[in-house]
Formats: structure tokens, sequence, C-alpha cells
């Protein structure tokens, strides 16, 4: 009687088993569109408007970045995530290259774009996104451990590709 009882259990998983085979969505991987707000479908330019200087949260003084404003900074939506920075004729530096060509990259957990932003340094800097649509960027760079001092760097959209 055993054996009929684990034949007819058997059976009865294995129609199972069948049923769940027969009846299942196609899994498609949707692609990752967050970073589009970077770059578009291809490229997209932004320039740099202001700059906050931030104390405990607060905004302390809020500045242009006068040899910034004729400088371009385009996101490419490349697999190699190119990304370029057009000096103008105003130059921050006396070196200043008139066009630097690196790589960006992007942590979703943390919300941080990585990039050169050569009126602050030569070197890629972590960025937090503090705000992205179609047209407007903000990025804040802290300058202390803590947390407590940072700069808001806010960009808008000039062109798109």
């Amino acid at each position: 009687m055993t054996m009929n009882k684990h034949l007819v259990q058997f059976i009865v998983y294995g129609l199972f088993v069948l049923s769940l085979s027969g009846c299942h969505e196609s899994l498609e991987p949707t692609p990752y569109v967050f970073t589009k707000y970077f770059t578009g479908e291809n490229s997209k330019t932004w320039a740099m408007t202001f700059v906050e200087e931030t104390e405990g949260g607060k905004v302390i003084d809020r500045f242009p970045v006068e040899c910034t404003q004729d400088d371009k900074y385009i996101f490419y939506a490349t697999s190699d995530r190119l990304y370029e920075v057009h000096s103008g004729a105003t130059k921050c530096y006396k070196d200043e290259p008139a066009t630097l060509t690196d790589t960006w990259s992007f942590t979703n957990a943390s919300a941080t774009l990585t990039i050169i932003l050569p009126v602050f340094s030569s070197q890629r800097l972590p960025f937090i996104v503090r705000k992205v649509d179609e047209n407007d960027l903000t990025l804040e760079f802290f300058l202390d451990q803590e947390g407590t001092t940072s700069y808001r760097i806010y960009f808008e959209l000039k062109d798109e590709e």
C-alpha cells in the first residue's frame, strides 16, 4: 500500500511540475535607463551655472564660477562611458587644456557620479547626485570627513543628441 501512495505522490508532483513549466512568462532584461538623464540617447552637453558653499546643510555662499561659464561638459551614452570637458575662452588656470577626455561612472546605491571637474581637481572625484532630470543636474562634493561642508554644483542642459 505504501508503494502505491509514493507512486501517486510522484505522479501528482510530476503533473504539478509540468503544469508550471507550460505557463510562464519569458524573462527579458530591462536596460538600465537612469543614466540616460546624464547622457540622453547618445550624448548630453551640460553647462555649470553656479556653485553653492554649504556648512551644516545650510547655504553660506552662492557664486558663479566665471571661468567655467563657457565650458561644456559632455556625457556620452557609449559602453565605455566617455566624458569630455571643453574649456571655453575664459580659463580658470594658465595650463588648462582645451579639451579633457576621461570616463564617468555612476553608483546607484550611493547616488555617486565620479568625474573630473577641472575647476576642483585634475583627479576623478565622487559627487553625490542631489538632483537630475532632463534639464538640470545638481552635484555635491563634501570637503570634510564629517560631511558638514560641501560645494553644490548646478548645471543646466545645453544640448542633447
